[in-house]
Parts: structure tokens; sequence; C-alpha cells
């Protein structure tokens, strides 16, 4: 078994919780699908990009292991998090998405185009443990 390391949580929310790893990882989790939950992730990650700084690196794990369900509403919160992420300074970023619905993860992975201009990198896990040891690297 994969033993996960400690997780300080900052924020807890309705549905939504983010959580601190060791490394300056964070977490970002869904704990269902209701649109009160969704809303808390978007204006939480409406104030993470709002608040980074250029020379940050970007480390960031979205668990969505407990609100894989697609609706009109998550799909244009989502949309709206990428665009405004396009226009983040970060030099040095990567995202881990933790899934179970592999399905989901060949659709969220039309939505990740790589631009010549931004230093990210996104992989989709099944695994937390593996996610966390890849954001590590």
């Amino acid at each position: 078994m994969n033993e996960l390391p400690p997780l300080r949580t900052v924020v807890e929310r309705a549905g939504y919780r983010r959580q601190r790893a060791m490394g300056g990882i964070l977490i970002l989790r869904l704990l269902d699908s209701r649109r009160e939950t969704i809303d808390a992730w978007f204006e939480d990650c409406n104030t993470l990009m709002s608040n980074w700084q250029p020379d940050q690196p970007l480390r960031y794990l979205h668990d969505i292991r407990q609100a894989e369900q697609v609706t009109p509403h998550a799909t244009e919160c989502v949309a709206r998090v990428l665009r405004r992420m396009r226009h983040i300074p970060v030099s040095d970023g990567r995202g881990a998405i933790l899934l179970h619905n592999q399905t989901l993860a060949a659709l969220l992975g039309t939505f990740f185009k790589r631009r010549p201009q931004a230093n990210w990198q996104i992989r989709f896990f099944e695994d937390e443990a593996e996610a966390l040891r890849w954001l590590a690297q």
C-alpha cells in the first residue's frame, strides 16, 4: 500500500477542500458534484490564480474522484478556469488530475492544449501517491 504524506487543510467549504502537501503541492478535492461544491472550487481556483507569482513553481492535484459527473455547470466552470489559467505567468507548472473514469480523462484531455508560452505539464492518475510522487519531481 502506498503511504500518503501528511496534509494540511487550508480551505474547507461545501463539498470542497484545499490541502497543502510537502513541497508546496496544492491538493484541490471535490468531495461530491453538487453545484455548491463546484462553486466553492471555482472561487478558490480564482483566488489562487489571482495571487500567483511568476517565479513560483506551480504544483497541484485536482482530486475529482468523488465528482466525476459531467454537468453543464461543472463544464462551464472548468472552461472558465482553464481560460484564465492561460494568462497566469507560470514558468514551471505541473498539474495532476486524479480520477477513476478513463473516458472522462480522455474528455478532459481535449481541454488541455499545450501552448508554447506556457511551461505546464498535466497528467491524469488513478493513484494519489503516484500523482504526488510525479508532482514532487
